[in-house]
């Protein structure tokens, strides 16, 4: 029989009486989870000195026996501990990264929310300590391998993969498109305020409307920030994962801008993906990961803002929209999908199981 994996972590959403992953430990831990072939569960971690690391049901109820134990987003400072009594029992663990949090930009709410002049609980300093502690690490994007890999030798990277039946595949139309973005305003990093000196202008030149799902409670409007005419603007707050695909349904051409920064250059394609696998196409910042999508056949990418409004310009036309969607999707299905994931995670696991544990403290 196989050995049991725990998938765990505390990036979740409460929502009614129940527990909805967030979007890191989604596509890192729950569709890993069904991709590895092995017998696991994910959900909230538990801990004793016993069995290692657990999931955690509810109030004190726990389940324990796993193998390996993979960490996402545990920066809480007793997890450097709890990961040395897990290997003295024999436990292999296993962190995943997939954001670079040594580059997070001041303007990103993540910067504040894991500062450890603030935080003195759980921040980013922490969570560095609990990367090298791991037996193993996982990252998504080259930028991330080359930054850790002398970290912990056993690393491997795992690109994302979405999951098509999230998502509903829209039809394109004739209608006069509306642009749209999916992501929430507070944890960007200055990625939106280069818009306003052309997109404003682009849709008014061209009788368009702009749409913006994920609208964080609180949070300053895209349109403000941009400068869109309130009469051109419309926009939906942020949804449970469970409701994420509903996000993607108003929008006919999506954008992904993101700055050149350290912290994007490590960015994954997922919101690429996302937007494919609703049937919509896009054009992205030209970034390294975004470049090599492009490549592959999946998305444009732009680098000025001649070029945003060449490629949106372009997919104006419902007919080259529909040629470009039908592609995308193909090409996402073949080479993007989580079903293609499958074996890298296997072999994640068959790893974790035969690397030795890291010397422990005595």
């Amino acid at each position: 029989m196989k050995p049991k994996v725990a998938w765990l972590a505390t990036d979740f959403t409460i929502f009614g009486t129940g527990l909805v992953p967030g979007g890191c430990s989604y596509y890192r831990c729950f569709l890993p989870m069904h991709m590895s072939g092995y017998p696991g569960e994910f959900g909230l971690p538990a801990f004793d000195a016993i069995h290692g690391f657990g999931i955690r049901d509810s109030g004190e109820t726990a389940r324990f026996g796993y193998k390996v134990a993979v960490l996402k987003l545990m920066m809480e400072r007793w997890v450097p501990k709890q990961i040395e009594l897990a290997k003295r029992v024999g436990q292999k663990i296993v962190v995943d990264i997939d954001d670079f949090y040594p580059g997070l930009d001041p303007s990103n709410q993540a910067y504040a929310a894991t500062d450890p002049a603030v935080h003195k609980v759980r921040n980013r300093d922490i969570y560095q300590r609990v990367i090298e502690a791991a037996d193993m690490l996982t990252v998504t994007t080259p930028f991330l391998y080359d930054y850790y890999k002398d970290v912990n030798p056993n690393i491997v990277m795992v690109r994302n993969g979405v999951s098509p039946a999230q998502f509903v595949r829209k039809q394109v139309s004739t209608k006069p498109p509306t642009i749209g973005w999916v992501g929430a305003v507070p944890w960007r990093s200055n990625d939106l305020e280069p818009l306003a000196d052309w997109l404003p202008d682009f849709l008014e030149r061209n009788d368009l409307r702009f749409h913006h799902s994920g609208q964080a409670p609180g949070a300053r409007s895209l349109a403000e920030i941009v400068g869109i005419p309130e009469d051109r603007f419309s926009s939906q707050g942020m949804v449970p994962m469970d409701r994420y695909g509903d996000l993607f349904e108003r929008i006919d051409i999506g954008i992904v801008p993101l700055a050149d920064i350290p912290f994007n250059q490590a960015k994954s394609t997922i919101k690429g993906l996302e937007y494919t696998a609703s049937g919509i196409p896009f054009v992205a910042a030209g970034l390294p990961e975004y470049q090599r999508l492009a490549d592959m056949g999946v998305g444009r990418v732009a680098n000025s803002p001649v070029e945003w409004q060449q490629h949106l310009g372009e997919l104006l036309n419902s007919r080259i929209r529909a040629r470009e969607e039908a592609g995308n999707w193909e090409r996402m299905l073949n080479d993007h999908a989580i079903d293609c994931r499958k074996a890298e995670w296997e072999q994640v696991i068959d790893m974790a199981l035969d690397v030795p544990s890291k010397a422990v403290a005595a």
